[in-house]
């Protein structure tokens, strides 16, 4: 086994040299499959005949957990991982908000989720996730795929015997409307098989490669009663949006730059003009050429941005989806963020949240 391992990391390395990828950190770090996850991989790589490229495949893959409806949650046990409905706090935990509780001009934040980390099977090689304890997400803000969401999170790691259902003191003080009365859903987290389609270069090389689309191989991945994926990589419906770099953008104020944020170099920036210029398309012409002094600072400052955007790591997604009621600007997910570092020490006070919008 141990063997094994070792090969396919030898694989990843090899092939970010002979294909030319950047150095994506938050890709290199990630585990190795199991055999039972690399078999199945294997077999999805097969049936949409991506053969060629199928070691690439497997070099850049990821376990994570598949995040599944397991039916809705009549709240029998506590502190069983939930997506909706209430939390089950232990008594010392006030329910967030925004000021004085008491005060009628202050709002509580939206409960969205809960995840047990005792009820996470073992990944092969898997990151440095809590052994045990409870994850409560709640909702600050979410103003659209403009801004970050905001978030707060609590961590509890005690005796169940001191949790109990907490409604929400006041709904009618719920910060988002929107994400009133979620209903409760139970969750089973399967581990599953995460590939890096946010990159543009694994992508473009796959879908080059093979004789299907790489989205053919990602809607595979996909299992019966998803609803949702912790760990593993965050692919945006918009294949052009990075979120880690979206992320870091928005924790030095340059937040605003991640709409110039789609090409690698100002060759390809002025490739892309003179694409339509040659159309006649002046409109876009003007309005690409707009965005020149944005498109400048974001390639002279790429390693810069590099760098910060390898410190983060998914953590979190929620899809909108019917079973919670759940629906998110287009029915878009909810990503949720968390440096490595965090992660490794169980620190989930600075998280980073964002929606896409279509």
């Amino acid at each position: 086994m141990k063997t094994h391992l070792r090969l396919l990391e030898l694989i990843n390395l090899l092939q970010r040299v002979y294909w030319g990828f950047p150095h994506d950190p938050a890709g290199v770090s990630m585990p190795s499959l199991s055999q039972t996850l690399l078999a199945d991989l294997q077999a999805r790589i097969k049936g949409t005949k991506l053969d060629d490229v199928a070691d690439l495949i497997i070099g850049n893959a990821a376990e994570c957990y598949s995040m599944e409806v397991a039916g809705a949650d009549d709240y029998s046990v506590l502190g069983n991982t939930r997506f909706g409905g209430d939390p089950d706090l232990p008594n010392s935990f006030p329910w967030p908000c925004d000021g004085d509780p008491k005060s009628p001009g202050s709002t509580f934040s939206n409960f969205i989720a809960q995840v047990n980390f005792s009820e996470l099977p073992p990944l092969c090689a898997g990151p440095a996730v809590p052994k045990k304890g409870i994850l409560y997400l709640f909702v600050r803000s979410m103003d659209g795929a403009s801004n970050p969401v905001l978030l707060q999170a609590l961590y509890f790691d005690g005796p169940t015997l001191k949790l109990r259902r907490t409604p929400p003191p006041d709904e009618d003080r719920l910060c988002d409307e929107y994400l009133v009365d979620l209903a409760p859903q139970r969750i089973k987290a399967t581990p599953s098989v995460s590939l890096p389609f946010y990159q543009k270069e694994f992508r473009t090389t796959v879908e080059k490669n093979g004789n299907n689309p790489w989205y053919e191989l990602a809607s595979g991945l996909e299992r019966k009663g998803q609803i949702g994926q912790m760990l593993g990589y965050a692919n945006a419906g918009d294949i052009r949006e990075n979120l880690y770099r979206q992320v870091f953008l928005g924790r030095i104020d340059r937040r605003s730059l991640m709409y110039n944020d789609y090409w690698n170099s100002m060759e390809e920036y002025e490739a892309y003009i003179r694409s339509y210029r040659d159309r006649g398309d002046n409109a876009l012409v003007k309005s690409y050429e707009l965005m020149r002094a944005g498109v400048t600072w974001l390639v002279d400052n790429r390693d810069m941005i590099s760098r910060g955007a390898a410190e983060w790591r998914l953590l979190l997604r929620i899809d909108s989806n019917s079973q919670m009621n759940l629906n998110i600007n287009d029915a878009d997910p909810l990503y949720v963020f968390i440096r490595e570092k965090d992660l490794a020490k169980g620190e989930f006070s600075d998280l980073a949240g964002e929606v896409t919008q279509g």
